[in-house]
């Protein structure tokens, strides 16, 4: 009876401490969310210690903006005049205008990349360390509350994905959003009508980049998760490989974790699907923005009293 009543108990014991970390887990993954413009202006903000190098990376960031529309425009410029009116010395003034300029954005893409990668490493390499020293100073309860493999992917992946962030995603993105505005800017002043067609398509890749961005979040978050059961496995079973072969559990030990391994690669496998699809989405709207504005600007160029030229289009 005796037995009885202290078997009740441990399981109690074990069902709070088992309803507590499903608790903690829960809690953990509400806490995430997908990447928005707080996390981003918090991402710039974790930079500032090294402002100056930030300061000349932004530079040129915004150069390789301006200078990658000069060059369509250069052509435009071109074909509209020395090309329209057979100036053969005005081409060869215009071919090499375009050479130099050309040549200029691939220095500044050379010091943009050089930049972003040096201050990409240098605050994952500060997080790092900061992030150690943190996990030191935590009690034992939390040892107990997250699971070894969250832990070491704090650690991996989730500091690459800051690194990828800071060296890639951040600052291509802002030479991207300022070419955009550019020539957003050139197509109104040279053509409103063109520029009215091609912001009628944007509604559509909103709409993509809405969808994917959700079925990305969660897959990526998914396989994340997965990754960390991976990682805590492995972890745990290297330490304990004595009690693992004094109770001979080799064989179900690597049947558990070939299913963590199949689970692994199923949540890969989703992650490259919706990236498959994703991509290919993109592009297709891209070759019909530009099918569209081949016909709309053919069409104006064509009609007769027509005001737009060939080299606007």
């Amino acid at each position: 009876m005796f037995a009885s009543e202290l078997g009740k108990r441990v399981m109690s014991s074990v069902g709070v401490l088992s309803r507590s970390l499903t608790r903690q887990i829960d809690r953990e993954d509400e806490r995430q969310r997908p990447l928005d413009l707080r996390l981003i202006a918090r991402l710039f903000r974790s930079t500032d210690a090294w402002s100056g190098q930030r300061f000349w990376l932004l530079l040129a960031v915004l150069t390789r903006a301006i200078q990658l529309p000069f060059l369509t425009g250069l052509v435009a410029a071109v074909i509209r005049g020395p090309i329209a009116a057979g100036d053969a010395g005005g081409i060869a003034f215009g071919a090499v205008a375009f050479a130099l300029l050309a040549v200029s954005t691939q220095v500044v893409l050379h010091f943009r990349q050089k930049l972003a990668l040096e201050l990409g490493e240098a605050l994952v390499c500060d997080l790092r360390c900061r992030l150690f020293r943190h996990i030191q100073t935590m009690p034992m309860r939390w040892f107990h509350t997250n699971r070894i493999g969250r832990v070491v992917s704090r650690m991996t992946s989730d500091l690459e994905d800051v690194r990828v962030g800071v060296q890639d995603v951040f600052f291509v993105s802002l030479v991207q959003l300022v070419q955009m505005l550019i020539a957003a800017a050139a197509m109104l002043w040279y053509d409103s009508l063109l520029f009215l067609t091609v912001l009628a398509l944007a509604p559509v890749i909103w709409l993509i980049n809405r969808r994917f961005h959700c079925l990305l979040s969660s897959a990526l978050r998914d396989m994340r998760e997965s990754f960390s059961r991976v990682t805590a496995t492995l972890v745990e079973s290297v330490v304990g490989i004595r009690v693992t072969q004094a109770f001979g559990r080799e064989a179900e030990n690597s049947r558990l974790f070939q299913d963590l391994a199949a689970d692994h690669s199923a949540w890969n496998t989703r992650v490259l699907k919706t990236q498959g699809a994703f991509l290919p989405l993109l592009e297709l709207n891209s070759q019909v923005c530009l099918a569209v504005l081949l016909l709309a600007g053919g069409y104006r160029v064509l009609s007769p009293g027509s005001t737009t030229d060939i080299g606007d289009v």
